[in-house]
């Protein structure tokens, strides 16, 4: 499908999604309409293995296993290294599943067109409806949907959707498996809005006027034509109407038409990630005065250029990208992401600075672009990893040329209007890709959406792409700038720059190079990894070592540093000074936000250390890092923690990140020298270990702003709990995490504990995810008990349809029992 604008894709310049003003503001009418869209996440049956029975209507279900949507049966299982799945699965089952969902006839569904959609299935997933074949798709990241209509019966109606996830290797990473996204059923007028079937284009923006050009697709699907009306509303944050127009068109039966508009609204509110504004733009379709359909598309205005004169400009001002790739699961519950942990983790990334994310390596699911809109967050909106050559024996390239135009189509419809989607990516790291190969997909999608730049991880060699992508080979010393020397007129962006691990509380003096110290399984063949370091070492942009002699020595080779002082081919103080010193280079996006399940060294760890926040959503030190170079808000963090046991007297690097100009250091209340704040981004003072309270204190113009102390823990005595709500609505998926801590005995956290800690729920509350960031630690994240990681480890506790009391205990052998409750409160009360 081409795009109704024919825009010229001259300038980059990106007018999109807009729908604001404010110089008139009038009562705006109710959407109503025949249109209902519900969620039926809830009561599904569910059995794992393949039945191929199971599609009939009057197969007996009766002992399969009853759950809720979103589920992912994957994250259910247990670590073993002859899974199929093997290291890029993170040594998780995959397998076959079956789902049925029993549906029952609604008389108000008489006369109305029925769609059911899915948000995504991973992967190969076929529906039925009683036992009549409506579809199948292959690519388990993308969102679509299938008008069921003429399927129904009055009475029991069964949805049966077979998921095929058997093929061992499907994704370079942990996919997960199952129907791990929301599932919707729409009901709709014959005559409607088809799904995604709204365009909205923003142009001539400024921050007294902007032109919206609107084109929505209506659809009639009666036996005869009708004559319609399409008035268009813009909306803004308070419920008042700031632009109208109005069409009227008829459209023959079984067609669809497009009907397009242009309202001016004046005094737009602009979208940006430091204030998210956002509208709705409200389509309201009538036959005579009867409202038959009405779709509400929520969206902001904003306008983005990519330069190579100014980097990355958003309306119109210079902007960095900073950002994270991050894959799609989260730690204990896999890829079925509950809405609470997925904000939680991306208001994280805000904390930090971050305003930019890639979707790394596929879209999203559609609630993670709502909240980046909200939140506001950049996105790289990433449609595959590679293309029609397969990565791993069974990944979405034996499917490819089959499926890309109605998967890449789908995937830029669904995503087009939100505001926070401000570059598409077509691939990543493609291999045996052509020149010819990246014109079609760029041909493609500018054809669908014009407005948008496009990119491709580690596309930069081919001239179609708007930005040139660089992955890895980025980091090499002055390879992006010998790009631009050779390429002045491309602007450039760091698609996955830089590549460094970190281990929560691990820490090290030596510098490592993983090539040389931790070679991944792709270096270690041939001529071995030392032969490739050999190779490699005049390129990589090489730190001194804060000690000449190893100074903790005593760590799991598998566990990174937590100084700036692991990575593959570049620190990440060196990506920092590379996107403010480059005009052309629009910004990076680090390999990665969080650790991710999958694409592990090898058994038997479950992953490596790549994320700034690990598998349990804890920061590790480079978020502070990164938060002293994005944050504004003042803060002021300093590392190791102070609790070194046998090591009296030995010199250990003290680092402090701030984003003040200078930060002075104290040991038990002596002053241990001030200093500035360099290009270095980081303060190092040589201290000599003595227990008790290390405190440093940030200042700018002289004057205390804020500090930061850790102090010598002793043995461990207590388990702290901290919940980050007191409330949830007994809905079925309301989350709350409760945060365990080890403590001594005055409430010191102990760095080094690893206790095992057991936990009971008592009340209306489920126990659906336990999780300690230990990238080695094989226990299951559906038991009810977890060692303590480095101190620390996480409980995801889930409401039930009850309201009630729920009482979260922890216990452990030595340490006395600690409780923390939280009320579940009844959906109406809630309101």
């Amino acid at each position: 499908m081409i795009s109704p604008f024919t825009l010229r894709f001259a300038p980059l310049v990106l007018l999109v999604s807009c729908c604001l003003a404010t110089a008139w503001a009038q009562p705006v009418p109710q959407a109503g309409g025949p249109r209902i869209r519900r969620s039926i996440d809830f009561d599904w049956l569910f059995e794992l293995g393949d039945t191929a029975d199971a599609k009939q209507p009057k197969y007996d279900d009766s002992k399969w296993r009853e759950l809720n949507l979103p589920h992912d049966w994957s994250i259910e299982g247990t670590y073993d290294k002859d899974h199929p799945a093997g290291r890029s699965g993170g040594y998780l089952p995959t397998g076959v599943g079956w789902y049925r969902k029993h549906l029952t006839w609604d008389d108000s569904w008489a006369g109305q067109r029925v769609l059911l959609q899915f948000d995504g299935v991973y992967m190969n997933s076929d529906v039925w409806v009683n036992g009549q074949h409506v579809g199948r798709r292959p690519y388990g990241y993308v969102s679509f949907w299938y008008d069921i209509t003429d399927c129904l019966d009055s009475g029991d109606n069964i949805i049966a959707v077979r998921v095929d996830n058997s093929g061992g290797r499907t994704g370079r990473w942990y996919t997960g498996s199952g129907i791990y996204r929301h599932v919707w059923l729409t009901t709709v007028d014959p005559i409607h809005v088809p799904t995604w079937g709204t365009q909205i284009v923003a142009e001539q923006v400024s921050p007294e006027k902007a032109l919206l050009r609107v084109a929505t697709e209506v659809v009639n699907e009666n036996d005869e034509s009708r004559e319609i009306s399409l008035e268009t509303l813009v909306v803004d944050g308070q419920g008042s109407q700031v632009a109208t127009a109005l069409e009227r068109v008829e459209v023959e039966s079984g067609a669809e038409n497009t009907v397009t508009c242009e309202l001016n609204v004046n005094n737009p509110r602009l979208w940006t990630p430091e204030t998210p504004q956002l509208y709705t733009l409200r389509s309201i379709v009538r036959q005579g005065d009867e409202i038959v359909d009405a779709v509400d598309t929520r969206t902001g205005i904003r306008e983005v250029c990519a330069t190579v004169d100014r980097g990355f400009l958003l309306n119109g001002k210079e902007i960095e990208l900073q950002g994270v790739c991050m894959h799609h699961d989260a730690g204990p519950v896999g890829a079925a992401v509950p809405a609470d942990v997925l904000r939680r983790r991306l208001l994280l990334l805000k904390e930090m600075g971050a305003n930019a994310i890639r979707t790394s390596h596929n879209p999203f699911a559609p609630e993670f672009y709502e909240m980046a809109d909200e939140i506001g967050l950049m996105v790289m909106d990433e449609a595959f990893d590679g293309w029609r050559k397969p990565k791993v024996p069974a990944d979405y390239g034996l499917y490819f040329d089959d499926w890309w135009r109605r998967d890449l189509e789908d995937f830029v419809r669904r995503d087009r209007n939100h505001p926070s989607v401000v570059i598409w990516s077509i691939g990543n790291e493609v291999p045996g890709w052509t020149n010819d190969d990246q014109k079609q997909l760029v041909d493609f999608v500018h054809a669908l959406d014009p407005t948008r730049p496009i990119t491709q991880g580690r596309g930069y060699r081919g001239p179609h792409i708007d930005v040139a992508g660089f992955n890895g080979h980025g980091e090499y010393r002055g390879a992006i700038e010998r790009f631009h020397k050779n390429n002045p007129n491309r602007p450039i962006v760091g698609t996955e720059i830089t590549h460094s691990s970190q281990t929560r509380g691990v820490y090290r003096t030596k510098t490592s190079y993983r090539t040389r110290d931790n070679p991944a399984p792709w270096e270690q063949g041939g001529k071995g990894h030392l032969a490739k370091w050999r190779k490699l070492e005049p390129k990589v942009n090489k730190i001194p070592d804060l000690t000449e002699q190893e100074i903790f020595a005593d760590v799991h080779p598998r566990y990174h540093s937590s100084y700036d002082n692991a990575f593959v081919r570049m620190c990440v103080r060196d990506e920092l000074r590379m996107a403010k010193q480059l005009p052309y280079f629009i910004g990076t996006f680090r390999w990665t936000g969080f650790d991710y399940l999958g694409e592990s060294f090898g058994w038997p760890a479950r992953t490596d250390n790549f994320g700034v926040i690990d598998l349990a959503g804890f920061p590790k030190d480079h978020f502070y890092l990164y938060q002293s170079q994005w944050s504004s808000t003042p803060m002021v963090h300093l590392l190791p923690h102070w609790t070194h046991p046998g090591k009296e007297d030995v010199e250990i690097p003290v680092v402090v990140y701030t984003n003040q100009e200078s930060a002075e250091l104290f040991l038990n209340g002596q002053s241990l020298g001030e200093q500035p704040m360099t290009d270095e981004m980081q303060i190092v003072w040589m201290v000599p270990y003595k227990q008790g309270e290390l405190r440093v204190v940030a200042k700018s113009n002289g004057q205390p702003v804020t500090d930061k102390s850790v102090r010598t823990a002793g043995h461990a005595a207590d388990v702290y709990l901290e919940c980050d709500r007191e409330t949830m609505s007994a809905n079925q998926t309301d989350v709350a995490h409760v945060e365990v801590t080890v403590v001594d005995e005055s409430g010191e956290p102990v760095p080094a504990a690893d206790n095992l800690i057991g936990f009971s729920v008592q009340g209306p509350g489920q126990l659906i995810g336990v999780e300690n960031g230990d990238i080695l630690d094989l226990s299951s994240s559906k038991v009810n008990y977890r060692k303590a990681f480095m101190g620390k480890c996480l409980l995801l506790i889930q409401a039930t349809q009850d309201a009630g009391e729920v009482l979260v205990t922890a216990t452990s052998p030595g340490l006395r029992p600690q409780s923390v409750a939280i009320q579940s409160v009844s959906v109406n009360d809630a309101r």
